[in-house]
């Protein structure tokens, strides 16, 4: 997410830009990219600022710093509202599967079901979520 207006549209152009990097340690870093091979492909970035906290690259983009990449739900009202926008739509590479896990029980917490509930239904309307992908509602 950021706004760049050299970006041409294909992920080998992040090689020429500033990139603000999420990361604990410095060094080579690289974002996966869709190809068209189920494994996608990697691409090797740069950038001057490295930070472990999505929250601090979310307003250094907003600040205009330059590129980030981040999980859409942190930054969904931004792009809504117009203060960041999505880039190489066309190459975004599948989402990491949500897993939710819990103890089958007839007496399950009632607390853990209506989180369960809540969580498929918000991510069943993630509008982040391609239509061809589907959210299994089977949390029985």
């Amino acid at each position: 997410m950021g706004w760049c207006p050299q970006l041409s549209g294909t992920p080998r152009d992040l090689a020429q830009h500033n990139c603000l990097v999420f990361s604990d340690t410095p060094g080579g870093a690289e974002w996966r990219c869709a190809d068209a091979t189920k494994a996608g492909r990697k691409i090797r970035i740069s950038g001057r600022l490295w930070m472990n906290s999505l929250d601090a690259l979310v307003g250094a983009a907003k600040d205009g710093a330059h590129i980030v990449r981040v999980p859409s739900w942190l930054v969904e009202a931004d792009v809504a509202a117009g203060r960041l926008q999505r880039l190489l739509v066309a190459y975004e590479p599948a989402p990491t599967p949500l897993h939710l896990l819990f103890q089958p029980s007839q007496l399950a917490s009632p607390k853990i079901r209506a989180f369960a509930d809540y969580i498929v239904e918000r991510w069943r309307s993630d509008p982040f979520v391609a239509p061809s992908r589907t959210v299994s509602d089977d949390v029985s």
